[in-house]
């Protein structure tokens, strides 16, 4: 177990349980910004099953891959990117990255 990483702790009864909870994606970039679409990518997180990928604060995706192709957007048009790690293992999932910003072309 990497001791950096946060944990999360449950009580049930006379049980207690502990979660281990993925770091928050970090380092997000964008590319192939066209007037419709663009690309976004992040660091790998260790331990997690899968990313959950947030467009203007709404779901957009869940992939299991480090990266995501958002297409029919707007032309001209600001949008505001998040993603959160999932560990489908202790079933929790990570903060929300910091937010990326992209305007389409």
């Amino acid at each position: 177990m990497n001791l950096t990483q946060d944990l999360l702790l449950e009580q049930h009864g006379s049980t207690q349980f502990m979660y281990l909870l993925p770091k928050e994606p970090a380092n997000l970039v964008s590319s192939n910004i066209t007037s419709t679409s663009f690309d976004v990518a992040w660091d790998v997180v260790e331990d997690s099953s899968g990313y959950e990928v947030y467009l203007d604060g709404i779901l957009e995706a869940t992939v299991d891959v480090a990266n995501y192709s958002v297409t029919g957007l707007t032309t001209a048009t600001t949008y505001d990117v998040n993603v959160v790690a999932l560990n489908s293992k202790y079933g929790t999932e990570s903060a929300q990255s910091e937010t990326l910003t992209v305007t389409t072309a």
